[in-house]
């Protein structure tokens, strides 16, 4: 807890990944500064096997500013 007795602000956002099975499996998303500049959340998944297959990946969010609107 902060000294101020708030409890601190969450650091990560969190993606759920609902495969067609159903499952459901969440994912943390650290703090970025992508190389644009803007501000957001990413994760790199290593790999998982879904259905005997070896999946990986990326989720990358971004903070949009008017003109990407």
């Amino acid at each position: 807890m902060s000294s101020d007795g708030n409890k601190p602000k969450e650091k990560y956002a969190y993606a759920t990944v609902r495969m067609p099975d159903g499952k459901e499996h969440e994912i943390p998303l650290a703090p970025k500064q992508f190389k644009t500049g803007r501000q957001g959340f990413y994760a790199q998944i290593p790999g998982f096997i879904y259905d005997g297959e070896m999946y990986g990946g990326q989720i990358q969010l971004w903070k949009k500013t008017k003109k990407d609107e």
